[in-house]
């Protein structure tokens, strides 16, 4: 059976629980209202550094995708970075250079910030900002962090000209409590940190993707709400998969309808069980 065509099956227009950054599916609960509201303070009132923290699969790049498509087309050009692990300065700033078109970045770290600098400026001069939103941060190298501070110093007379957002697992956040990070810490206006769902938000969170995608209101029992927590710690990443997979079980199994018991089947199979 094409598994494209599953939702059908149940009745729903796409996939809730697709493993997609589709921000049309993008649950607000008032911690991510809050890392929203900063995010967009962050980049528009011109801070130089803003921190967004969260375990895997808490919805951090999803939240700053929401943010990038709000932010005004004619004000700020943004750029995306993707860290690797053990990222240095120079390949770091490279990233940036390339992000904004710059087909031969320079050879040293001095020149390519002095590139960075002028492409900054020339966006300033023409009234836009730049915002340099940097995911999976906790990969960066130690001198790729202090380097931080040198962007942080880019500025005109009257403000920063430039906004780095990073984006980055709860590790980033503890490692920026030693010491030799306290230039660095100052510097960060904004220390936002994402947490797993409560049971309630939980629920929510799967209501609202079902009815968003064709379900009605009583799609699922109420004990299943539950046991999705339960299994997946209010995980959404690890949400999705669950749900995804006891739909995916009930349709093989000609039910019309996910059972606890289904989820509890494909949770184990997950390696789940660590939450439970």
């Amino acid at each position: 059976m094409d598994h494209f065509s599953w939702p059908t099956t149940f009745g729903l227009s796409k996939n809730p629980f697709k493993d997609t950054l589709d921000t049309g599916l993008f649950f607000r609960t008032r911690q991510h209202e809050e890392a929203l509201i900063k995010l967009r303070l962050g980049i528009e009132d011109r801070h130089a550094l803003v921190l967004l923290t969260g375990a895997s699969g808490t919805g951090k790049t999803l939240v700053s995708q929401v943010v990038l498509r709000n932010l005004e087309n004619s004000r700020f050009v943004p750029a995306f970075v993707l860290v690797y692990p053990e990222m240095g300065k120079g390949a770091l700033l490279g990233t940036m250079l390339e992000e904004l078109g710059e087909t031969a970045p320079a050879r040293t770290t001095h020149g390519r910030l002095r590139q960075l600098q002028e492409q900054a400026l020339a966006l300033h001069a023409r009234g836009q900002r730049l915002a340099i939103l940097i995911d999976e941060a906790h990969f960066l190298k130690a001198d790729a962090l202090h380097f931080l501070r040198s962007l942080s110093n880019l500025e005109t007379e009257e403000e920063k000209l430039i906004t780095v957002v990073l984006i980055a697992e709860d590790g980033l956040r503890r490692r920026l409590q030693a010491k030799g990070y306290a230039s660095l810490r100052s510097r960060i206006t904004f220390q936002v940190e994402l947490q797993p769902l409560s049971p309630a938000e939980t629920e929510q969170y799967i209501k609202f993707r079902l009815l968003k995608c064709g379900a009605y209101a009583d799609f699922l029992a109420d004990e299943v709400y539950a046991t999705a927590h339960r299994l997946t710690g209010g995980i959404p990443r690890e949400i999705n998969q669950l749900l995804y997979n006891g739909f995916v079980e009930a349709m093989t199994s000609e039910y019309f309808a996910v059972t606890t018991e289904m989820l509890q089947r494909v949770g184990h199979k997950m390696g789940l069980a660590h939450h439970a």
